[in-house]
């Protein structure tokens, strides 16, 4: 099976709690950055087993940190 936007029949309806959409937009973070914490690694682990992701792309996932924005709780 693919899946694409293109070919989506609810494109533009549901994109906000789309898994293509979520695959597109992972970040890989600079070298050195935050390693991914134990439910980043099960996620993304989950992705490599159905086949979503490729490992060796898996493998050099890291977390990037996004400074608070004005008002946002820090912790």
């Amino acid at each position: 099976m693919i899946v694409t936007c293109d070919t989506c029949p609810v494109r533009g309806l549901r994109c906000d709690d789309c898994v293509v959409t979520v695959l597109a937009t992972l970040a890989v973070g600079p070298p050195g950055g935050r390693p991914l914490d134990m439910a980043e690694r099960r996620a993304v682990g989950l992705f490599v087993a159905a086949g979503l992701v490729d490992g060796g792309y898996a493998a050099s996932l890291t977390a990037v940190v996004h400074p608070p924005t004005a008002g946002q709780a820090v912790g």
